[in-house]
């Protein structure tokens, strides 16, 4: 699903939100909202507020959190500069999705910035 909105979102970069339960060691998604670059931009992705804030009220709703960032990259999946900088202030998962070469990575910021180990359970 995140795969195919990320090659409809192109040339731009495409952005989500993962919702779920923490798991301790692992998060469990239980629900996606796919959102707009509000930069419309192929090199960085910004969220509406507006759109933040209606994520977060449905999130409640179903009695989940925000447990990681998706977005996509037209390079290979590696978190940029303002990702890195972003990362920072939102130290939940950050997936990025590479419509380059089509592969995931996912990042944590834990003081420093690492690599973390997803599954795909269910596409």
């Amino acid at each position: 699903m995140l795969a195919k909105f990320a090659k409809d979102a192109l040339p731009l970069e495409s952005c989500a939100l993962l919702l779920g339960k923490i798991n301790y060691p692992a998060d469990i998604v239980h629900d996606v909202i796919l959102l707009r670059n509000k930069d419309q931009s192929k090199n960085s992705f910004s969220i509406d507020p507006s759109d933040l804030f209606c994520a977060y009220q449905r999130a409640s709703r179903l009695g989940l959190g925000i447990v990681g960032i998706f977005h996509s990259h037209p390079s290979l999946p590696q978190p940029s500069q303002k990702d890195k900088k972003f990362m920072k202030l939102n130290p939940i998962v950050w997936l990025i999705y590479s419509t380059l070469n089509h592969e995931y990575s996912a990042f944590l910021y834990r003081g420093v910035i690492i690599q973390v180990q997803i599954t795909l359970i269910k596409e």
